[in-house]
């Protein structure tokens, strides 16, 4: 099982998958091992075998269709999010002829004005997509969150026919409970708890969530599933010990079988949504071991959990809940073995000593939780120790327990046409005091604080190293601990005598848009800004993330090609973001510099604007920017099409340029032959879409710059492409390849897994 385990762990750091062709000489290969006795290596070969295979079968799905629609029976399993007449669902594909696949899920985006729900069959007409998505430093990954659900593609629907439709008591009370619950301040985070149902929160219930670090006590998991377990086991014992006395184990066997079932009812409300499903898991291996295996260490326990999650679902690594929920009960476990080594106190039965080790214990949690969130989620709340040292005792002793009580003597009173919402409305003056707390802390300074990227790991070393010196700090071998801060010194000195003469031309993947980044001496240049949909917005999904990512709280300047909603849709957004910041845009709607030719120098670069001589309300208008650093260039052309080249080569200018956008995203109607030749590109990049609509850049485009360089880059195949210019030459990074080679990250095409 460790064997397994640690393997199917290291999975999220692997570069690939073990090709189908080969699971079969995998097999011998294990026969080989076990004959051998070598355990660990066996259960390492078990673990790429069974991801590998799992993975194929899933992401495999098979169809006879020659159009761009498939037909397809599927069940909805959840709504994600209903807005106006647009439903955004999840699906369960059914397929009768494959018994043993595991289930394949895809997320559809259907406008219609009838009343989807969970549970309902229809037969689906669909315009299917890749799970591929936009991928750069410090946003979110998409199509990895796809996988660990079990998501192998998305749709558009173009027609639906209700097949059949499943009675689900869990949906009938869910949308009764909605409608009486609307008068309550805190229904939405109620409906959260009870059934998973999160549709309700708004944007500024997540983000106050979020910069209180109490995120995770909204999301069903194995917290939740444990108070539950926990409060069933405590208090069916302590009953039964008084109306039933037993010397032997009966009444334990009857309490933990009570605890199954009642995390098993939770779980049921809950959707069994996979994390759910996990964490379910997790507890009945857990009291199933207590029952079967009385003198087994905690620690095998939490192996033999590990081990039946991962085997039931090997993705499961890639959720970041697994690793959340995992890593809390180890840390548990290591501050209650650090407790009953270094104090000899620890039988003191005191209600003051108690209060110090469950304190010492959630501090601990909050801490470690805390380092790695930043590594996940690539930000942290300051707040969220001490917040969490409130919170987590409220909702483990008053807020699960009082909600699920109100909510179970709701039910009872349907029996007799009531609605008994005592309880209910009990549960909501608890959440109203959760909901002031971090309503308050969302106000705080340093509620959400986002580290550069290449400080996280040093940092997380450091403060390693920093908990082992003070948990060795009665031992010689604690100065070793300092070690661990050399990383971080080393980064910081790095940082300060970094060199002067490098620099960096980032183009994002925005899917169809635009969005560049110039960086250098920790100070950026952004040109165009993708678009927005909306509430969406590329800006606020890929450009600032990244920013903070890399450290680049400094933007000077933000040049907008042109108006179009592609490469100006974020403006807005990144005004917010940097309210100081220059922006050039040829537009009579923003106070802006004109894009008019001239010469500045920014950061030792000399930005030379070439076009147009006067605005343009057209594509032929976009801004035309060349950045030099002497002996290397970047020629920036925003949509121009050929009209526009023709007049630059009127113009006499020096295109020359080491690296060229492709104007227009690589269309027919831009990069004629005389331009390209002018520019003579080393490197060409288009901002394009993975798999868009217009199937930019165009073959015949591509054939046009390959007279002249190979090295042509798509943001939607290579996800963010990074150039580094120094005294060296030019070093190119792209996000799939480079900057975070694994498998997961790579291009997925629907019902096509290489």
């Amino acid at each position: 099982m460790f064997g397994f385990c640690a393997t199917s762990l290291s999975a999220i750091f692997w570069p690939s998958l073990l090709p189908f062709a080969y699971v079969a000489p995998g097999v011998v290969l294990l026969l080989i091992a076990l004959m051998r006795k070598a355990w660990v290596l066996s259960g390492a070969m078990i673990s790429i075998l069974w991801i590998s295979s799992f993975t194929h079968l899933l992401l495999n799905y098979q169809t006879n269709s020659t159009t761009n629609t498939i037909n397809v029976r599927a069940e909805i399993i959840a709504l994600v999010n209903q807005e106006n007449e647009w439903i955004s669902a999840d699906i369960r594909l059914i397929n009768q002829n494959l018994m043993l696949k595991p289930n394949q899920f895809m997320r559809i985006y259907w406008r219609t004005t009838n009343p989807a729900q969970p549970g309902q069959v229809y037969d689906f007409k669909l315009k299917p997509k890749s799970i591929t998505n936009v991928l750069n430093q410090g946003g979110f990954n998409q199509q990895k969150h796809f996988l660990s659900r079990h998501i192998i593609g998305r749709g558009n629907v173009k027609q639906a026919v209700l097949v059949s439709e499943h009675f689900s008591l869990r949906n009938m009370l869910r949308e009764k409970l909605k409608m009486q619950l609307t008068k309550l301040n805190n229904s939405d985070l109620m409906l959260a708890l009870l059934f998973g149902d999160k549709t309700q929160l708004s944007s500024d219930r997540w983000q106050q969530l979020r910069h209180s670090g109490t995120g995770h006590l909204i999301s069903i998991s194995g917290l939740h599933l444990s108070i539950v377990g926990g409060w069933t086991l405590i208090i069916s014992l302590y009953l039964l010990s008084q109306l039933a006395p037993s010397f032997g184990l009966r009444n334990y066997y009857i309490s933990v079988a009570l605890s199954v079932i009642t995390a098993l009812t939770y779980a049921y409300l809950a959707g069994f949504s996979i994390p759910t499903q996990r964490a379910l898991i997790m507890l009945t291996a857990v009291l199933g071991l207590s029952v079967f295996q009385r003198y087994s260490s905690s620690w095998e326990r939490l192996l033999l959990a590990l081990f039946l999650v991962l085997f039931i679902d090997p993705l499961a690594m890639l959720s970041s809940g697994l690793w959340l929920s995992f890593l809390a009960i180890s840390v548990i476990l290591l501050s209650v073995d650090y407790l009953l080594k270094s104090h000899d106190n620890w039988s003191d039965t005191s209600m003051n000593s108690k209060i110090k080790q469950l304190i010492f214990v959630q501090f601990s949690i909050s801490v470690v939780l805390g380092v790695v969130g930043c590594l996940l989620f690539g930000g942290a709340s300051l707040h969220s120790i001490w917040v969490n040292l409130i919170v987590v005792p409220l909702f483990s002793v008053l807020v699960i327990p009082i909600t699920l009580v109100g909510f179970f003597i709701w039910c009872f009173g349907l029996t007799f046409s009531s609605q008994w919402l005592v309880g209910l409305h009990l549960a909501d003056w608890c959440l109203s005091v959760f909901s002031m707390l971090i309503i308050w802390v969302d106000k705080l300074p340093w509620s959400w604080v986002i580290p550069a990227e290449h400080l996280v790991p040093p940092f997380i070393l450091m403060v390693m190293g920093l908990f082992g010196f003070w948990g060795l700090r009665f031992s010689r071998k604690r100065w070793f601990c300092l070690l661990f801060m050399a990383p971080m010194c080393l980064q910081l000195l790095a940082r300060h005598y970094d060199t002067k003469d490098e620099w960096r031309l980032h183009m994002l993947d925005v899917g169809q848009g635009l969005a560049m980044v110039i960086e250098r001496n920790n100070r950026a240049v952004i040109y165009d800004t993708g678009a927005r949909y909306g509430d969406f917005s590329y800006a606020q999904r890929s450009v600032v993330p990244f920013l903070q990512a890399r450290g680049l709280s400094q933007v000077d300047t933000i040049v907008i090609s042109h108006g179009d909603n592609d490469h100006s849709g974020g403006l807005e957004v990144l005004k917010q973001h940097a309210p100081n910041t220059e922006i050039v845009f040829d537009s009579d709607k923003v106070k802006a510099r004109s894009c008019n030719p001239r010469t500045e120098i920014w950061q030792g670069l000399r930005f030379e604007f070439m076009w147009p001589i006067t605005p343009i309300d057209s594509n032929d208008g976009s801004c035309v920017l060349k950045v030099t650093d002497g002996d290397q260039s970047v020629l920036l052309t925003g949509d121009i099409e050929k009209y526009a080249e023709q007049e630059l080569l009127k113009l006499g200018l020096d295109l020359n340029s080491t690296v060229m956008l492709a104007p227009h995203h690589g269309s027919k109607t831009s990069s004629s032959e005389a331009f390209i030749a002018a520019v003579k590109p080393e490197v060409v990049l288009a901002a394009a879409g993975y798999q868009n609509h217009w199937g930019f850049p165009k073959s015949e485009v591509v054939r046009r710059y390959k007279l002249f360089s190979d090295k042509i880059y798509v943001s939607g195949n290579s996800g963010q492409v990074t150039l580094t210019f120094n005294a060296s030459g030019l070093e190119i990074m792209q996000y799939r390849t480079d900057i975070a080679p694994y498998w997961y990250n790579q291009l997925f095409k629907f019902a096509e897994f290489r």
